[in-house]
């Protein structure tokens, strides 16, 4: 028999044979992936139907991988790095190989050797260099994270004149010039994070981004910015307190109250995150366009230079061969334009119920999207943090509470004797 038949016959026996023998497909390649879990919830499903078409429609595409988003077993805290970098090296009660969390961690996470640089970073993506810069750590010169979401300080308001405000005294008397009976703000400016990063953006609205790192201490505070989130905080005053700096806004239950205030037109103007937009157009009166709202940077100093927080992928230490493959294809697949389009626009919600989560992304090909591009807000978000820096990526972990508590006494101290000298 002619070699070639040889062949034909063996390859036809072996087909024959698995399939009598019944033979396997090869076991599925494993990834597990917590997503960052505070961002708007769309659907109102704890975003369940969002994990679900990610592992839909990624699976699709690698038929060899099982993607598991946000595993049932999962526990740790985003902002504790010694409980992530424990599960990433297979050491926690639920172990998983890629984490998205804030890199205001990173030299932490990598302090506790949970993480390991990138291999790559996605192909063909125009990243925020904000993002980059804080995915990475400066003194290994080493990418540690996937850029995927940016956050920073925005006012809301009704009045262009509040939205064109570019210092903290121009802000304030925008507010006091509306003459109205509502409070001027409502805004949390507490929380562990709250109140440290605030004072950060106001160091650099006052002196810009380069030496940030030396405003991340205790040992002494800069007075001209305290100066300003004084007069910021002073926008809260209420006949009752201050709202903003007693904690009232800071309880768990209370984490929309500031943004529902102002969306009912209970307070003149609102601060927060740019997605606080998602909960104020789904408050809004009935009848009231979203156009009447204006969004700008907030300024916190005499000054207004935005500074960004960012969301990025870590790689875990166990995560290689197999599993390095199906992560990098995993933060591709999260990095594509079309992927970001629909999580921006909530296509995981029932149709008719529909708002945007207006968190920034950081890839910036995401603002050419065409629902993007059309939308009320996002050409305005990206105009106003194309330039923003990144917030420091190591430090402020362990100090953050002494931070906001020695902040927050300055803060009260001065507000008391503001309402005591009127």
């Amino acid at each position: 028999m002619p070699l070639h038949e040889m062949n034909r016959v063996s390859l036809i026996c072996g087909v024959a044979l698995s399939l009598l023998v019944g033979c396997a497909p090869p076991p599925k390649t494993v990834l597990r992936v917590p997503l960052y879990p505070y961002i708007p919830d769309a659907a109102g499903d704890k975003l369940s139907a969002m994990a679900a078409r990610i592992e839909t429609e990624f699976e699709r595409a690698h038929p060899d991988v099982d993607l598991v988003l946000n595993p049932s077993c999962f526990t740790d805290d985003f902002y504790e790095p010694a409980q992530i970098a424990r599960s990433l090296k297979g050491e926690g009660e639920c172990n998983y190989d890629v984490i998205e969390t804030d890199t205001a961690i990173l030299g932490e996470l990598v302090a506790e050797g949970g993480v390991r640089p990138w291999p790559r970073l996605p192909k063909n993506i125009e990243w925020h260099s904000s993002g980059l810069l804080a995915s990475t750590h400066a003194e290994q010169n080493a990418v540690y994270g996937v850029p995927h979401w940016l956050c920073g300080h925005f006012v809301m308001s009704r009045d262009e004149s509040v939205r064109q405000a570019r210092t903290t005294s121009a802000l304030v008397q925008a507010l006091e010039a509306r003459h109205t009976a509502v409070p001027d703000m409502a805004f949390n400016m507490l929380g562990s994070w709250n109140l440290p990063s605030l004072y950060l953006d106001g160091w650099v609205d006052a002196h810009g981004l380069e030496g940030v790192r030396s405003a991340v201490t205790t040992s002494s505070y800069d007075s001209e910015v305290l100066q300003s989130l004084r007069a910021f905080a002073s926008t809260c005053d209420a006949s009752g307190g201050n709202p903003c700096l007693d904690g009232t806004y800071d309880l768990e239950e209370n984490a929309d109250l500031p943004a529902k205030l102002f969306a009912e037109n209970k307070a003149d103007a609102t601060a927060g995150y740019s997605e606080r937009l998602h909960v104020i157009l789904k408050s809004l009166p009935a009848g009231e366009s979203p156009s009447a709202i204006k969004i700008s940077s907030a300024p916190l100093a005499e000054g207004s230079r935005p500074i960004l927080f960012t969301d990025s992928y870590f790689l875990g230490v166990r995560c290689t061969g197999e599993c390095e493959q199906a992560a990098l294809d995993f933060v591709q697949y999260m990095s594509q334009a079309s992927t970001f389009e629909w999580l921006l626009m909530s296509e995981d919600a029932p149709e008719g119920t529909r708002v945007p989560r207006y968190l920034l992304p950081a890839a910036l090909d995401v603002y050419k999207a065409p629902r993007l591009r059309a939308d009320p807000f996002y050409p305005t978000l990206e105009e106003e943090t194309r330039n923003g820096g990144p917030f420091p990526n190591s430090g402020l972990y362990g100090i953050r509470k002494q931070m906001r508590d020695s902040i927050q006494e300055e803060l009260i101290r001065s507000d008391e004797s503001h309402t005591t000298n009127r």
